[in-house]
């Protein structure tokens, strides 16, 4: 449809105006989405109700300042529109771009995926500062009417809009797979996970006293808030963006520099706090790294071909499930060794204590909980080990692996007398963690178990370099080319 023309210079002027509502500095996208993104009816009704409900709550409050009943109801959609409403926006971020086959006309841009990406999260998360924005006035006149504390309001208002960047950064992380079912299903399991963290968060924010450890453990979460959100965005942009972009090598790197935060919160004596995020941190990016696609390594690989430490740097570091196991075993040493300092220190211990052998086979059972599924992977569907839908499979292997532990564990605990047989005739990974931690073996199932660890732990090293033996030997060959 063209245009009609401009009829003076008021009308020219007005279009220019128009053309210049966001400053020049900033990203395409991130115009793009904030101005269809604030067009929206969802944003003006959630807006609109948020306020209306924030005065219903100042109304009720000034009837009964002290009611928990209030208090509830004034959080209670404070925190539905930030945790849930607004992420979920971001549900069909990316996915809608291939729908409308406008992915290939942005990265004709100088737009990368990792622009891309981020453009549409900062989007979503200008429009949360608005609904935060809109919210500070309730909380100021909810503290000169009494009973509440402030500090702490304002706290978990801050953890809140850092909770709903997480948030968002998951919804559109999750939005690069075309598959409505898995991006349901990666929602649903990241939003429990999501919910417990949210669980945390807020018994650490009701304790009383502002001591170093309360303080200590805040800033851990916060640690685990920002690297989740970069994490998620990555996840997103790489899964978007063409094979010859190298975006792990950040990633991991990343991944190891928050690492080496957390641990520095050891200082402040709550080292299993440290260890859980540790955990945390290096999980999902052994995942991500363990589940990557094959990229082309004429073009990723140049930059490591420089120097001598370059070519021991993409081991670990370049692109692909290749680089990936590497990276793997580096950050099981990094957590084993983390693990067994603090098991060893630690009076109170989750792990198998006064047992090496339990305590080993713990360890390599939590590793292979990654490895597992690339067994199956490369055994059964070798053509789709090194493609974009390996994540996929990924997937589906470890729900099918959770639904059989739940049913393993069910008979087991119900035929008490046999139950390390049946968790010795079904040894898979998870399966071994269940029976160390019922314990109650005897010296003959230590062993098997240590065995079948030990022997996953080898097999899911082995199966996909000898499966894959055409990639690793393209891996070398262009890794020593001049």
């Amino acid at each position: 449809m063209i245009s009609p023309p401009l009829t003076d210079a008021r009308d020219a002027l007005s279009v220019a105006r128009r053309m210049k509502d966001f400053p020049s500095s900033f990203s395409p996208m991130l115009v793009k989405e904030l101005r269809q993104g604030m067009r929206t009816h969802l944003f003006t009704v959630a807006f609109i109700l948020l306020q209306s409900v924030m005065v219903l709550s100042l109304l009720a409050g000034l009837a009964d300042p002290s009611s928990p009943a209030v208090d509830g109801f004034f959080w209670f959609f404070i925190v539905i529109t930030l945790l849930i409403v607004q992420p979920l926006r971001g549900f069909n971020a990316l996915s809608s771009e291939y729908l409308l086959n406008t992915m290939d006309l942005i990265q004709l841009t100088r737009l990368d995926s990792w622009r891309i990406t981020v453009g549409k999260w900062s989007a979503l998360n200008a429009q949360t500062l608005l609904f935060l924005t809109g919210v500070m006035p309730y909380l100021v006149m909810r503290y000169f009417l009494g009973n509440v504390d402030f500090i702490t309001d304002l706290t978990g208002l801050l953890f809140l809009g850092l909770g709903s960047g997480l948030a968002s950064a998951i919804a559109i992380g999750c939005s690069a797979f075309r598959q409505v079912v898995l991006r349901g299903v990666l929602l649903i399991a990241f939003g429990i996970g999501f919910v417990l963290l949210y669980v945390t968060i807020q018994t650490t924010l009701l304790r009383s006293g502002w001591g170093g450890s309360r303080l200590a453990t805040m800033g851990l979460t916060a640690i685990s808030l920002l690297y989740g959100s970069f994490f998620f965005l990555s996840f997103g942009a790489s899964r978007i963006a063409p094979l010859s972009e190298n975006h792990s090598t950040r990633k991991r790197l990343v991944a190891l520099g928050f690492t080496a935060l957390a641990l520095g919160f050891l200082w402040f004596d709550i080292e299993w706090a440290v260890l859980t995020v540790v955990g945390l941190i290096l999980s999902f990016a052994c995942v991500d790294a363990l589940t990557e696609p094959l990229p082309v390594y004429s073009k990723v690989l140049e930059p490591f071909r420089r120097h001598p430490l370059g070519r021991l740097g993409a081991s670990f570091l370049a692109p692909g499930w290749l680089g990936g196991i590497c990276f793997f075993l580096i950050c099981f040493g990094i957590f084993t060794s983390f693990a067994w300092f603090v098991n060893r220190t630690s009076s109170s211990s989750p792990f198998p204590t006064g047992d090496p052998i339990a305590f080993a086979t713990f360890l390599l059972s939590w590793a292979n909980l990654f490895l597992f599924p690339l067994i199956l992977i490369h055994l059964f569907f070798p053509r789709h080990a090194s493609g974009s839908f390996t994540f996929g499979i990924y997937t589906f292997i470890q729900g099918c692996a959770l639904l059989l532990t739940i049913m393993t564990a069910t008979l087991a605990e119900a035929l008490n007398r046999f139950d390390h047989l049946i968790f010795a005739l079904v040894p898979i990974p998870s399966i071994l963690l269940v029976a160390v931690e019922n314990g109650g073996a005897n010296d003959g199932y230590k062993l098997i178990y240590l065995a079948t660890a030990l022997l996953t732990l080898l097999i899911g090293i082995a199966v996909p370099l000898l499966r894959q033996r055409a990639a690793v030997s393209e891996f070398v060959r262009h890794l020593k080319r001049r």
